[in-house]
């Protein structure tokens, strides 16, 4: 490790916990083992505790009033996510950031190897998975047609790359001025530039619980990236409206010569299936327009992205 670049610097890691609290106290001793003897820096360790209804809170304000270096942060009720990391990012007060999930798939001895590269001079280093085997093939598959499709609207993501990230105080600071409601974070990171790293692992499989994200939460999750950073799904829409709008005037000539020539045809189920087909693609179309113009809504309201209930330091609880 270069001491010379990580002398007095300091480390904020921050987990966003969601009903974990089989997990929280294991991956606190694994933290602390890994940054007291591995990496060796000034740090503190913040749980952000999104509405969770089981003792995830219970357990992490008691590790907040037996540890100084704990940071318990509870958000008033389950506002996702992003939003509990964003509330994370908001408080982080360390030169180098670090963001990792609560349910013990992401090993945090990587932290040293995110630290070296650093060092090298990289301001942002992914965690991205080497492989999804342990995943269903339900799952395997939804997640490669996802960033083919990403990558299709033109959006930069890192592929299997979910929350497990360092980034350095610089960044944070550009990330922090992205006001948007509908925040799809790992899109984020790539349009603020910088030079980054992409370091593989293997993520371990689930051994408490299951995981908090359902399938209509992925969808949720997937449709926010692929609408938050393109407006390709709008512009398909008028190029294939201009396609079936071409196609009818193709119809009608071709009517219209064949009246001359006198051919007739038997027409009656085709145009009852032309309805039906064209009908459901104007509706397909009219929720795409929707979906942005509800987003664009959310927007323009400007509501709080997330409300904090209370705030635990140093055996200090602070009602908001």
């Amino acid at each position: 490790m270069n001491t010379e670049q990580t002398n007095n610097k300091s480390i904020s890691v921050i987990i966003p916990v969601f009903n974990e609290q089989g997990n929280i106290f294991p991956l606190y001793e694994e933290l602390v083992n890994t940054l007291d003897n591995k990496v060796k820096l000034e740090y503190d360790i913040m749980f952000v505790d999104d509405g969770s209804n089981d003792d995830s809170w219970t357990i992490i304000r008691d590790l907040s009033k037996t540890d100084n270096r704990v940071t318990g942060i509870r958000l008033s009720r389950n506002f996702g996510h992003q939003m509990a990391l964003l509330a994370g990012y908001d408080f982080a007060s360390g030169d180098l950031i670090v963001t990792l999930d609560a349910d013990m798939q992401d090993p945090p001895e990587l932290i040293g190897e995110m630290i070296k590269k650093y060092n090298e001079g990289f301001d942002i280093v992914y965690a991205a998975r080497s492989n999804r085997d342990n995943d269903s093939y339900l799952k395997r598959f939804t997640a490669k047609a996802f960033y083919k499709l990403m990558a299709i609207l033109g959006v930069e993501v890192i592929p299997n790359h979910a929350e497990y990230r360092l980034i350095t105080k610089r960044v944070l600071k550009h990330f922090l001025r992205f006001g948007e409601r509908n925040l799809f974070i790992r899109g984020i990171f790539p349009l603020i530039g910088y030079r980054y790293y992409v370091l593989s692992y293997e993520r371990q499989e689930r051994e408490l619980d299951k995981s908090k994200y359902s399938i209509i939460k992925m969808l949720e999750f997937a449709l926010n990236g692929l609408t938050s950073f393109s407006i390709l799904p709008l512009r398909l829409s008028s190029v294939f409206g201009f396609i079936i709008s071409l196609l009818a005037l193709v119809l009608i000539g071709w009517n219209f010569f064949a009246k001359i020539i006198g051919i007739t045809f038997l027409i009656g189920n085709s145009i009852i299936i032309s309805i039906f087909f064209l009908g459901g693609i104007q509706l397909f179309f009219l929720g795409v327009i929707g979906e942005y113009i509800g987003r664009i809504y959310k927007e323009v309201r400007e509501r709080p992205r997330y409300i904090i209930d209370e705030i635990i330091k140093s055996n200090q609880e602070k009602k908001i």
